[in-house]
């Protein structure tokens, strides 16, 4: 009587409740309202075991199972054995279950998220057979409360079960360990997380509409379908599959394998979330029939990192190929896109007829793709040829955005080169000019009528210019500036025939874009002439120019951070030829003149600091032709006896022949393929104006003052000079 009596206490018979019941060594006095016991114990049940596990409960259980399922069915087994003691059935065993009134309660706290009723029925699929020695027909003696608490036995019906994982505890995250039975139907709702790990042959339709659902057993008897927004994960066995727009389907608990015994089918919208490792492991889905593809998404993760792979993850699974889906019976359509997919690095897809191979690595997308200019493509496709290895390369694969590459691009191009190039051309007529205007002034031109074109002059000219070009479409505008001084002397070698010499010494310092600059200090030497016959004048003139440059631009994007520096030497070659008509009016002179110049400016090789973007170029050349018709004009005033004023003026119209481009040919180091950068082009037209003032303070000495100027659409020149000539 002692052991029936403990039995019927243990199952809460309601016989025993409430009541003082004898023969257990003393008298013992049972509840008769267990549910209320039960809710008061159930805030101290869960402190304790969260003290225990130092963290929720959903998460001990999550990082327990594992290790606990040979135990748990040691357990299982040992516990079903004290339920009959080994002791054979003595009545009928196939009689339908039997669920006493109130039972429910003792598994209300392991299964809050289920029903009354649900839990009733999970008690009546996994309670024991009849017949058994202690079964008084009243169900208390057959309720296996060990194997109810690993859900339920069978599903003989449709079953929803709605978990909020707000809730903490089971409602977040709960496992079923029974072999699941019957012919009906689950549903998954609400956001919390449930795990099946049993042998499971229900053969109904599994229907996950919520949070996850996670398959580390055999479920291969029931076609599985996840909607919008709820997962399906786990390393176990399902019928098919079929994943919905905006499901998530995500094989292994880590890295993993999900086995599909039918179709696998992604919707459009849908996404197949792959985790991989550097071993070359990876998640896979396994499928026995025919994988459908009608869109959706494949999203890549390292192992247990849960987010995309970064771009520094990526560079370093360069190479890596991962098999991550198989379908015996072939694949039908594909995924509409995979990633990440960073500016040029990423994961790409391999179809093959029975198996799609996820590739990481470089995207289809070159660098010269993202570029929006000439020079970017050109410097783009420089840096593409270097490949994989080069420094410089792999610099450019991690940008993640298509202004900083555009950005990068234009520090690498070395448009500095071409822009000073270019900025010395321009400022080679402040040499030419000073010759022509000291021929105009020996001839009587624009100073005062007592200095003879029979006399010989010494002379010295201090200028400054400022020049601004203007950025176009393709290259970055540029201010320089540049001043210096010139002296020259000349003498009659005949009758209206005079040449001279002249020398001279510059500086111009250029600001580029991005942080790029030059220096260049310049040395003249040069050869003038002029012949008059009559009112009809002929000057020309040449020049050779020493050019130091010094350049230094800044690379800044990324992790790169340096400045590349050089000191190169070129040199300017020109020649001019003008002539001119006298006309005399009334109080003022006019002369129409026409004047062409050749340049020819050559660098002698360039080369960079050294450095993975540091340029190198040989020896190369621009040349430029430029023509000139315009109108002068000058009038002079007696101030006194021995001081004269003229005022002098200049209007012309320039003209560039042939090629407009200012360009440098640069290649980067250890690269064999060149690339062409552009500074701002030479306008084909521009204006010059010129207004100066000069005083002859006597008969052998002449001041000057003036300005220039030359405005074009690209271009715009202001320069102003202050001069000295003395006859002798």
């Amino acid at each position: 009587m002692t052991t029936y009596a403990l039995a019927q206490v243990l199952n809460n018979n309601p016989d025993y409740l409430g009541k003082n019941v004898s023969g257990l060594g003393s008298e013992i006095v049972t509840t008769n309202d267990f549910h209320a016991l039960m809710l008061a114990a159930q805030t101290d049940l869960r402190t304790l075991l969260e003290q225990g596990c130092q963290t929720t409960i959903a998460e001990c259980v999550a990082a327990n199972k594992a290790e606990g399922l040979n135990e748990a069915a040691r357990n299982k087994a040992d516990y079903l054995y004290r339920l009959t003691y080994g002791i054979a059935p003595v009545g009928p065993t196939d009689l339908a279950p039997v669920v006493p009134e109130g039972a429910e309660v003792l598994i209300a706290t392991r299964f809050p998220y289920l029903t009354n009723e649900q839990r009733r029925e999970v008690l009546a699929t996994t309670e024991i057979e009849s017949g058994h020695a202690l079964d008084n027909g009243s169900g208390w003696a057959r309720l296996n409360l060990y194997s109810a608490a690993d859900g339920y036995g069978a599903f003989n019906g449709k079953v929803a079960v709605t978990m909020d994982a707000s809730k903490g505890g089971f409602n977040a995250y709960d496992v079923w360990g029974n072999d699941i039975s019957g012919t009906g139907s689950f549903v998954k709702e609400g956001s919390g997380v449930l795990e099946f790990i049993g042998n499971n042959s229900f053969s109904g339709a599994t229907h996950v509409a919520g949070g996850a659902l996670i398959i580390n057993g055999y479920h291969g008897n029931s076609s599985v379908t996840v909607d919008d927004g709820a997962l399906l994960g786990g390393s176990g066995t399902v019928g098919a599959l079929a994943g919905m727009s905006g499901a998530v389907i995500a094989p292994g608990n880590s890295i993993g394998t999900l086995n599909v015994m039918n179709n696998v089918t992604f919707g459009s919208g849908s996404h197949y979330v792959v985790e991989v490792a550097a071993d070359g492991r990876s998640d896979l889905i396994q499928s026995a029939g025919t994988a459908i593809l009608n869109g959706g998404e494949v999203a890549v993760s390292l192992e247990n990192r849960g987010n995309l792979l970064t771009q520094i993850e990526v560079q370093s699974l360069i190479g890596q190929k991962y098999t991550i889906l198989t379908a015996q019976q072939g694949i039908s359509g594909q995924f509409t896109s995979v990633q990440p997919d960073y500016l040029f690095l990423g994961t790409g897809l391999s179809y093959q007829p029975n198996q799609i191979v996820l590739n990481v690595g470089r995207n289809a997308t070159a660098f010269a793709d993202v570029a929006q200019t000439q020079n970017q493509r050109a410097v783009a496709t420089a840096v593409e040829a270097l490949r994989a290895g080069n420094s410089l390369y792999e610099s450019i694969l991690t940008i993640g955005s298509t202004n900083e590459a555009r950005q990068a691009f234009r520090q690498l191009s070395g448009q500095i080169h071409a822009d000073i190039a270019s900025a010395l051309i321009n400022n080679s007529r402040y040499v030419r000019e000073a010759q022509n205007d000291r021929l105009r002034q020996a001839e009587g031109q624009a100073s005062s009528s007592d200095i003879k074109a029979d006399e010989d002059g010494a002379w010295a000219q201090l200028f400054g210019a400022w020049d601004h070009a203007s950025g176009d479409v393709n290259a970055t505008g540029f201010q320089a500036s540049t001043y210096g001084v010139l002296i020259g002397l000349d003498s009659e070698f005949a009758q209206d025939l005079r040449l001279g010499v002249s020398t001279s010494y510059s500086r111009t310092s250029q600001d580029g874009g991005y942080g790029s600059s030059a220096d260049s200090d310049n040395y003249h030497l040069g050869v003038y002439g002029g012949k008059q016959f009559g009112d009809l004048a002929l000057r020309a003139g040449g020049s050779y120019t020493w050019h130091r440059i010094d350049t230094s631009r800044s690379i800044n994007y990324g992790l790169q951070a340096a400045r590349a520096t050089d000191k190169y030497s070129a040199s300017t070659e020109q020649v001019f030829v003008e002539t001119g008509y006298k006309l005399k009016a009334t109080g003022v002179n006019l002369e129409p003149f026409a004047n062409l110049a050749y340049i020819n400016f050559q660098n002698n090789g360039i080369s960079e600091d050294d450095g993975a973007a540091a340029l190198h170029s040989d020896k190369q050349h621009i040349d430029a032709t430029v023509s000139t018709l315009g109108l002068r004009a000058d009038t002079q005033w007696q101030v006194s006896e021995t001081a004269t004023v003229t005022l002098r003026g200049e209007l012309g119209w320039q003209h560039q022949y042939g090629e407009l481009n200012r360009d440098t040919g640069l290649k980067f180091q250890g690269s064999s393929s060149p690339f062409v950068v552009n500074s701002v082009p030479a306008s084909r037209d521009g204006a010059v104006l010129k207004a100066d003032v000069a005083m002859v303070v006597n008969k052998n000495t002449t001041l000057s003052l003036g300005y220039g100027g030359l405005v074009s659409q690209n271009y715009q020149d202001n320069r102003i000079n202050a001069g000295f000539t003395w006859h002798f």
